[in-house]
Formats: structure tokens, sequence, C-alpha cells
């Protein structure tokens, strides 16, 4: 009887290669080829799965978000709090050998995503992925008092996906001038103003109408 085949475990397989590929070559730099050395299956295997390059790279995208899924809910028990709020952002900074091959992945798709448009859609679903665990953690702490009632959990949960996404960045391009600690303590000021802030009302600006 033929041995019935794992399709799920197959494609996460190849997108793994092609991560690996990825973040060692950039996305220029990548080809079936490569990812068939990688992987150790054949080039046919790989279009079988996945007809074309794009197709293998949305898909390695998609699998890092996956992966940050699945080091979140290791990390954290599944936990909701503040802290697992924190543990789940910094699960979002390339601090080591797994996490930068996840951010140079990102960084490489992104920077193709800026001038190549069928990709953008992609990107944004990526980052809304990466924002949403995020915005659960917010949600819940500000539930439980953890932090300020005016709190918009989406709001904040973006602003923080925006500031990990710059930390990311020093940390990926600038190694010599960016230490972890230094990330860290930016973003623990962050958690701290927002722990701390007030309820403000903006007034409109001047001459600005009102909708």
């Amino acid at each position: 009887m033929p041995k019935e085949v794992d399709h799920t475990a197959r494609r996460r397989e190849l997108a793994d290669a092609a991560c690996r590929v990825i973040a060692r070559n950039g996305l220029a730099g990548t080809t079936l080829a490569h990812v068939a050395d990688e992987s150790g299956w054949s080039i046919g295997s790989i279009r079988y799965y996945f007809p074309n390059k794009d197709e293998l790279v949305a898909s390695a995208l998609w699998r890092v978000g996956e992966r940050v899924d699945e080091r979140i809910t290791q990390r954290t028990a599944g936990g909701m709090t503040l802290n697992d709020l924190r543990t789940a952002a910094i699960e979002l900074l390339p601090l080591d050998a797994d996490r930068r091959e996840m951010g140079l992945v990102q960084l490489a798709f992104l920077a193709q995503a800026a001038v190549v448009p069928e990709l953008a859609e992609a990107a944004e679903g990526a980052a809304q992925r990466l924002q949403e665990p995020l915005a659960a953690r917010v949600a819940y702490a500000v539930r439980a008092g953890e932090l300020p009632a005016h709190l918009d959990a989406e709001d904040e949960a973006e602003r923080l996906r925006v500031l990990l996404d710059g930390l990311r960045l020093q940390l990926l391009t600038t190694p010599r001038r960016t230490s972890a600690q230094w990330v860290l303590t930016v973003l623990d000021d962050h958690f701290a103003a927002l722990a701390a802030s007030p309820a403000i009302r903006i007034e409109p600006a001047i001459g600005i109408e009102q909708a």
C-alpha cells in the first residue's frame, strides 16, 4: 500500500528550506534550484507544491509567522498578562539564530514588496499576523487593569509592532552599533510609558473643520 504523504508537513519543510536560503542569499539570490539543494527534494517536487518562486517566497513568509506563533505560545504558555505581552514582543526581535533567520526573511520580503505591488498584499497580511498576538495581550492587560482603560488594543498593538519593526531593522543592519541590551531597554521604556499614559483628549487643530 503506498505511503500516505503529509502534504502540510511537506509544504512546511520546503518553506523552512526557503527561509534558510533567503536568509543566506536574499531574495534575488534565491532560486528553486537553491531550495532544492537545501531541502534535498527535486525541483519537480517543489513545483508540485509551489509552481513558481513567488509562491514559494510567500509561503516562506507565512511560515515565519507560523514559527513566531509557535515560539510565543511556547514561551508564554498561552498567558495574556502584561509580562506575556513583553515576552511576545521580544519573540519578534532577532536575538538568537532562529529569530535572526526569520528577521532576514521578513526584511528581504519587505524590501521586495516595496517595489513589487503584487507582493504588497502578502506583506500586509504578514504584518497583521504578527500584530494579532500583541493586540490580544494588550486587550487582556487593559481588562485586567495592568494597562490604562482608555488604551485601544489595536492602536497600541500597531504602535508596538512599528516600534519592533524599527528595532528589528537596527539589529539586522547595524549589529555592531545596536546591542540587545539597548533594544530591550527601549522596549521596556515603551511599556513603562504605556502603563503610565494619561487619557488625553486631542483638540482639532485650528483651521481644520470637523468631519
